[in-house]
């Protein structure tokens, strides 16, 4: 079954959310937006992304009649003028802990610091959602030294990719299948290794569906068998078309 995850972004409609440096919606549906774009691009899922400016009991209803496997608010803090700082993982309750570090785990590693995983059983959309649910604190907009790294188009791009990443890590997302040519004879290994054995030769010209990993081996079936081909090394063998 292909996996379903329940975007929201916070605030909408009369209310911008937190204002300071920013509007905590308007730059809230950009980190979405780009989440929603990186996983359809790269991963096998369903997404369906919130952008309205209903009641928080409402969007966790809709969740759960969609039935989502993970539900990812975003948000931005605010608390006293330049006294907040960084990124919080809002969950339920501990039972939620792992899915708090995961994310905060893909946050950091973009750039930002964190104040770490957060209870609230307190907020609707964590409480009255049935599956897996976070909401993400991306950065303080009234704290000028925490949101001047999160306020341009591609500093949210950036946030959005690594909230997506976390997602997709969290949810063991398969990557999205693509087709490939190719472009001279190859071997088709059995393991993903250059000693892996060969289970024939695929030749010039073909064109395979498959995904390639971080080491550019293409996993793909070809002739009723799964296996291997290299799609690129010292050079490109396999071209995406």
């Amino acid at each position: 079954m292909m996996k379903r995850i329940y975007l929201d972004a916070g605030h909408g409609g009369t209310d911008p959310g937190a204002v300071g440096y920013v509007v905590e919606r308007d730059v809230a549906i950009k980190v979405v937006k780009a989440m929603k774009a990186h996983l359809e691009e790269n991963y096998s899922c369903m997404i369906y992304m919130d952008i309205t400016d209903d009641s928080t009991s409402n969007i966790a209803k809709r969740a759960n009649k969609w039935l989502a496997h993970l539900f990812v608010a975003v948000h931005f803090n605010a608390f006293k003028p330049e006294k907040g700082d960084g990124y919080e993982a809002l969950v339920h309750s501990v039972a939620n802990t792992e899915l708090g570090k995961c994310f905060e785990k893909h946050v950091k590693a973009a750039g930002q610091n964190s104040r770490g995983v957060k209870y609230r059983p307190d907020l609707n959309v964590l409480r009255l959602t049935k599956m897996p649910a976070i909401l993400n604190e991306i950065a303080f907009v009234d704290t000028k030294k925490d949101i001047k790294d999160w306020d341009e188009d591609h500093e949210l791009k950036k946030m959005g990719i690594a909230l997506a990443e976390a997602a997709a890590e969290w949810l063991d997302l398969p990557a999205k299948e693509e087709k490939y040519k190719v472009l001279q004879d190859m071997n088709f290994r059995k393991t993903a290794s250059l000693n892996g054995e060969q289970l024939g030769v695929i030749k010039k010209g073909t064109i395979l569906k498959g995904t390639v990993d971080k080491n550019g081996w293409l996993q793909t079936v070809h002739g009723g068998k799964t296996g291997f081909v290299r799609q690129k090394g010292e050079k490109v063998y396999c071209q995406k078309v």
